[in-house]
C-alpha cells in the first residue's frame, strides 16, 4: 500500500501511460527484425524547433539552406535508426543494455537490482525505441556498419591512382624570401615616411641590403628567408602575408601595414611548393581513400533506404531545394 502513495510510483505509472498514449497515436514501431514502410514525417513544429536549436547553438538565424540541411540530417538519422532496429542491432548491444539498466535503476528507486529484470522492464516500456541516447547509439552503430561493410584494403595501383588525382592537395606551400624596411608606429607619420622612402627607392634604385638602413630597427632580421604564407602571417599578420601573396619578385612593394608598423618589401625569390613523393604521404592518402569509400557506401545505403519510406516534410525551404 505504501507503494501506491509513493511519488516516484506515480511518476513511473504516469510516464508509462504517457508513453502508451504517444505510441498509440504515432507511427507503429517495428518489431525485432521487421521493416516498416511508415512515412517519415517532419511537421512544421519540428522544423521550427530545429531552427530555434540552430540559432541557440550558433547565434545565427537559420537560412533556407541551413533549414534544408537540418531536415536532411534528421531524415538520415531516422533512416539509419529504423534500419538498425530492423537488423536487430539494439538486441544484446552492451552499450544499449547498460544504459537502459541504469535508467531503470533510477526509475525503480532500488526496488530491484537484477540487471536482467531491469532490462526486461525497460523493453516492456519501449525505452529501447524511444530513448534519445539509445537512438544515438544505434544511429552511430548503423552508420559505422554501412561504412565498413565489405571493406577491403586497396592495392598499390588503386592508391597511387587516387594520389595522382589529388596530388595537388598534398603540395607543400610556396616559400618566399624577402627584405623589408621597417617604419615603427611610434613615428609621427610612419605610412607617409614609408611612401616617401618608396618614391626615393624608385627614383634611385638601391639594393635591399642598403635600403634597410633607412628604416627603424626591428626585432626580427630585415631579411626573411624561405617562409610559407602561414609563417609570414604568424610573424607579421594576415594582412601583411596577403599583400605579399601575388606580388612580383625583384621590385619594391608597399607601404604595407603590420601589427608593428609599416613596411616596404622587396620580394627576393619565390619557390613554388611541390607535391611530395607518394611514399612520403602514403598513410594520409590511404586514410583519405578509405574515408571517400566509406562515404560512398553510406550514401548508397541511404539512397536505398529513401526509396522505402515516403517523406512528409512541412518545409518550403526543403521542398524548393529538392526541386532546384
Amino acid at each position: 500500500m505504501r507503494l501506491l502513495h509513493a511519488p516516484l510510483a506515480h511518476f513511473v505509472a504516469g510516464g508509462g501511460l504517457l508513453f502508451l498514449l504517444v505510441r498509440a497515436s504515432g507511427p507503429p514501431q517495428p518489431a525485432y527484425g521487421e521493416r516498416t514502410s511508415a512515412p517519415i514525417a517532419i511537421g512544421a513544429a519540428e522544423v521550427a524547433r530545429m531552427r530555434e536549436d540552430y540559432t541557440r547553438e550558433s547565434g545565427l538565424a537559420a537560412t533556407p539552406a541551413d533549414e534544408a540541411a537540418l531536415i536532411d540530417k534528421a531524415i538520415e538519422e531516422e533512416l539509419l535508426f529504423r534500419e538498425a532496429l530492423a537488423r536487430g542491432l539494439d538486441r544484446n548491444d552492451r552499450s544499449v543494455r547498460t544504459w537502459l539498466v541504469e535508467q531503470m535503476e533510477v526509475l525503480s528507486d532500488g526496488e530491484s537490482t537484477d540487471p536482467e529484470h531491469l532490462y526486461a522492464r525497460a523493453l516492456a516500456l519501449g525505452l529501447d525505441r524511444t530513448d534519445l541516447v539509445v537512438r544515438r547509439i544505434l544511429v552511430q552503430k548503423m552508420r559505422l556498419l554501412a561504412e565498413r561493410v565489405d571493406e577491403q584494403p586497396p592495392d598499390a595501383a588503386v592508391l597511387q591512382a587516387f594520389y595522382a588525382v589529388h596530388r595537388d592537395d598534398y603540395r607543400a606551400p610556396d616559400r618566399i624570401s624577402f627584405w623589408h624596411v621597417f617604419f615603427a608606429s611610434g613615428r609621427a607619420a610612419p605610412a607617409a615616411d614609408a611612401a616617401a622612402q618608396l618614391a626615393a627607392l624608385w627614383a634611385r634604385p638601391t639594393g635591399p641590403r642598403d635600403a634597410v638602413r633607412s628604416g627603424d630597427s626591428f626585432s626580427a632580421p630585415p631579411r626573411v628567408v624561405g617562409q610559407s604564407p602561414a609563417q609570414v602571417a604568424k610573424l607579421f599578420g594576415a594582412g601583411f602575408a596577403a599583400a605579399l601573396q601575388h606580388a612580383d619578385a625583384g621590385a619594391w612593394l608597399g607601404p604595407i601595414a603590420s601589427a608593428y608598423g609599416t613596411h616596404l618589401v622587396w620580394i627576393e625569390a619565390r619557390v613554388p611548393g611541390a607535391p611530395p613523393p607518394f611514399e612520403d604521404v602514403r598513410g594520409q592518402v590511404l586514410e583519405r581513400w578509405q574515408s571517400a569509400q566509406r562515404a560512398l557506401r553510406r550514401n548508397a545505403l541511404l539512397r536505398d533506404l529513401r526509396t522505402r519510406y515516403p517523406l512528409q516534410v512541412e518545409s518550403a525551404a526543403w521542398q524548393q531545394r529538392g526541386q532546384s
